[in-house]
């Protein structure tokens, strides 16, 4: 009996050391396997000539404001505010700024108010979330003379400008390749200014996430 006994815990020292044989090589990969890699910081742009004189003090959800021109089409940008660890940066000023589907600004410095689409605002902010999102109602992106579709933006942290920036639209290829800024940015940092596409029912959506140096 003594010797069927010391038989039996000698197989269950065998089995629980060949189990962890089996088990370490799993366990070295998952603590030799490298960290997520950080975030890289979205690309810094400029304002461009037609950074808005005044924003409304109140903050801004949308940017349609009545009955668009046939041309525009609406379109929702959503994303987060996030440092280069991923952590949220809640109230952060979000701004952004564009040209109407009739390819102007709202702003003194373009001449033809009068081709202004009266249901498009042009601009407006919002403070970003607990979670860093924002959400802006817009419309999607158009080219004019020199450019091609883009969205400026601009995020504010207590007061303080820390990011100028561009969205560009993923599915203008051949228009954004001939656009000047694009190529200054080069092919490493052109994937940081791209939104993703998506849709929420009949509305396209571009995502895109900003995340702050």
């Amino acid at each position: 009996m003594q010797a069927a006994a010391c038989r039996r815990m000698l197989m269950r020292g065998v089995g629980a050391i060949g189990l962890a044989s089996l088990q370490l090589p799993a366990l070295a990969r998952v603590l030799g396997s490298p960290l997520p890699a950080a975030p890289a910081a979205t690309p810094r742009l400029t304002d461009g000539p037609f950074y808005p004189v005044a924003f409304e003090p109140s903050p801004t959800t949308t940017l349609i404001i009545g009955a668009l021109t046939a041309q525009a089409v609406p379109m929702r940008l959503v994303g987060r505010v996030v440092d280069r660890s991923g952590r949220a940066v809640a109230g952060s000023r979000v701004e952004i700024w564009q040209c109407d589907a009739n390819r102007h600004y709202r702003h003194p410095a373009d001449s033809a108010a009068q081709e202004l689409d009266r249901g498009f605002a042009g601009f407006g902010w919002q403070p970003s979330g607990a979670d860093g999102g924002y959400r802006f109602e817009t419309i999607r992106p158009v080219p004019y003379p020199g450019r091609t579709p883009h969205i400026h933006v601009k995020v504010k942290v207590d007061g303080r400008a820390v990011l100028s920036s561009q969205i560009f639209m993923p599915d203008r290829v051949l228009s954004n390749q001939r656009d000047f800024l694009w190529r200054e940015l080069g092919r490493e940092a052109q994937p940081l200014a791209l939104a993703t596409l998506g849709s929420d029912g009949p509305r396209e959506v571009a995502q895109f996430d900003i995340v702050l140096d």
